[in-house]
């Protein structure tokens, strides 16, 4: 089997601004093969960085592949990120890139045996278990309705945002305390501020919600201190500390999970570089026993989750969350089936062969911008 093209498409939604706005563009690769078999895999970007990433697959990345066998998802991982731009110029936008074409590289191998990428991994579990993002841009009174409303559908575990550059710590306590409050005792509630507190204000912060029973609390320091992250968890008494959404490659992992400072680690698919660089974080966490969570790309997790045996669960966008429902409307192929059990809402494994991904053509046509 041969790669003969990839190509690569970008889609905006009309409704959103054009300079920035969060996962306003995707951009979309097809990698079409000798066989007739062919892979689509997605990343989510903005107006400013979209461009980029297709310029990097188009001009750097698919020349490169031509020709090639795209079952080989290791070979042509380390080709991508170590030989075609060497002294670590595989970093940065360039592992969106690789990531959009490795989910492509992986639909491919899982169609060319007809199965599902979640039966190629492992098959360990038809269902998987969810926590509901609950991180809407609401006024308290109207998040703590909204959360309230997630667990009268099911939901045993959600999350919302107490992020700096939307909410003041106070402000953040308050969407605590209100969702506590609306949901009951017995759901687990994560709060996740991206990143954008210091060490003293997350210890205070957890001191503050002790009473709250706040589950766990996600990236508390920018992605790049270490040191801050191991003095908050330190410090975090009976929550969890959360961590690794804007971490990518296994070194940065190695450092999270070797100098304790998270107990639930959180790499993404697209951020890290692709399904074969997530799988290599994933076997370090299991290795020291540390559970792992991804977030958000539920069409991908879905397949990891169901297959492996330590990811916990996975984050799961509802059609009601403005952050990903363009992305909904785009990938209409990935539509994931909801079951209600008593311990909180699954969503089962993807029949389909591949990641299950199509693209609705009537949105396609509409949002393309490239």
């Amino acid at each position: 089997m041969q790669i003969l093209e990839v190509s690569v498409a970008r889609h905006q939604d009309s409704q959103t601004p054009s300079s920035g706005a969060y996962g306003a563009q995707i951009v979309v690769v097809t990698i079409t093969t000798d066989t007739g078999l062919s892979g689509i895999g997605f990343i989510t970007g903005s107006p400013l960085s979209g461009p980029l990433i297709a310029q990097m697959i188009t001009q750097v990345l698919a020349p490169a592949l031509k020709g090639r066998d795209p079952r080989e998802t290791e070979l042509l991982w380390n080709h991508m990120y170590h030989d075609l731009l060497p002294r670590r110029g595989g970093d940065g936008l360039m592992r969106y890139a690789i990531a959009a074409v490795d989910i492509a590289l992986w639909d491919i191998k899982s169609k060319a045996l007809s199965q599902p990428l979640w039966q190629l991994l492992g098959a360990r579990r038809a269902s998987v278990p969810t926590y509901a993002n609950c991180a809407h841009h609401l006024p308290v009174d109207q998040l703590a309705e909204r959360a309230a409303q997630y667990v009268a559908a099911g939901h045993r575990a959600l999350k919302i945002r107490g992020t700096r550059t939307f909410v003041t710590p106070a402000e953040a306590t308050a969407r605590v305390q209100a969702v506590r409050e609306a949901v009951g005792e017995d759901v687990r509630l994560m709060v996740d501020v991206n990143g954008t507190w210091d060490v003293d204000t997350a210890v205070q912060q957890l001191k503050r919600w002790q009473r709250y029973n706040v589950y766990w609390l996600e990236e508390p320091v920018p992605p790049h201190d270490v040191a801050g992250y191991q003095r908050v968890r330190q410090r975090s008494g009976d929550t969890y500390i959360a961590g690794g959404e804007q971490h990518v490659g296994l070194m940065e992992f190695q450092a999270l999970i070797d100098n304790d400072c998270i107990d639930i680690a959180q790499p993404n698919a697209a951020m890290t570089g692709g399904i074969t660089d997530w799988l290599r974080i994933h076997a370090y966490a299991s290795s020291q026993s540390v559970p792992v969570s991804p977030w958000n790309l539920q069409q991908v997790h879905i397949h990891l989750a169901a297959a492996l045996h330590n990811v916990q669960w996975i984050e799961y966008f509802m059609a009601d969350n403005a952050l990903l429902e363009f992305q909904g409307n785009l990938l209409a192929g990935s539509q994931l089936t909801e079951v209600v059990e008593e311990d909180g809402v699954y969503l089962l494994a993807p029949g389909n062969p591949g990641i299950g991904i199509s693209i609705d053509a009537e949105v396609a046509e509409t949002s393309l911008v490239s």
